[in-house]
């Protein structure tokens, strides 16, 4: 179309029409959008119900779980003279085919004292280092002592440290330890439920327990 060949009431009207349908373009485009975000609220609205109802049952379910196994866990110590500051216990059917865990996460912590015990252990250590081969070794057994990604250590660690302070007779060396295990304030985050179920051939399944894992 040769617009300079069109007269102004020509032009008036196909920049009218252009308008027009531009205008009826965004409304379209304006109302796709809102039907979508009616959409997302009416999926929301109910999948968030569903959820909450599987959120209380399981909830629910946890409490009946801890609840009944509380007073096994009572029987056992008493039967097998355990000790009662265990951060989990696990329960095995006869067979061995079920088995479930129960416990508390823990998160490693420690009070502010733990660096002087830890300027203690690596005081003592550099005192090692005296050649090449004791320089790995010394390197070696400060890694040990070194701290995860949120900044703590790890108790684990720490007892491996104590058997080599035990092993040395070192006073500053195991004075070192003490005051770090003295530190030590773990921190409960959580209880959970672990379940271990065998088929027929003994191959071990994780029951999922959490929407992740499922």
């Amino acid at each position: 179309m040769d617009l300079t060949q069109l007269t102004k009431e020509q032009k008036a009207a196909l920049k009218a029409q252009l308008e027009a349908e531009e205008k009826a373009e965004k409304a379209r485009v304006q109302n796709e959008r809102d039907t979508y975000k009616e959409l997302v609220d009416a999926a929301v609205h109910s999948n968030v119900r569903k959820l909450q109802e599987l959120s209380a049952e399981m909830e629910r379910v946890k409490a009946e779980v801890f609840g009944e196994f509380a007073a096994l866990i009572r029987t056992k110590n008493e039967l097998f003279s355990t000790k009662m500051n265990r951060q989990s216990d696990t329960f095995t059917t006869q067979d061995g085919r079920m088995s479930i865990t129960l416990g508390n996460r823990v998160n490693e912590g420690w009070d502010d004292t733990v660096e002087a015990g830890i300027a203690k252990v690596k005081e003592y250590l550099n005192t090692l280092a005296k050649d090449d081969n004791s320089a790995a070794l010394v390197e070696t057994v400060m890694g040990l002592l070194a701290k995860d990604r949120k900044g703590a250590l790890k108790a684990n660690k720490v007892l491996e440290l104590e058997r080599l302070a035990v092993k040395s007779q070192n006073a500053g060396f195991i004075d070192g330890i003490n005051i770090i295990k003295q530190a030590y304030r773990p921190v409960p985050t959580c209880q959970f439920i672990s379940v271990t179920v065998k088929d027929d051939k003994g191959v071990e399944t994780k029951l999922p327990l959490s929407l992740s894992a499922m």
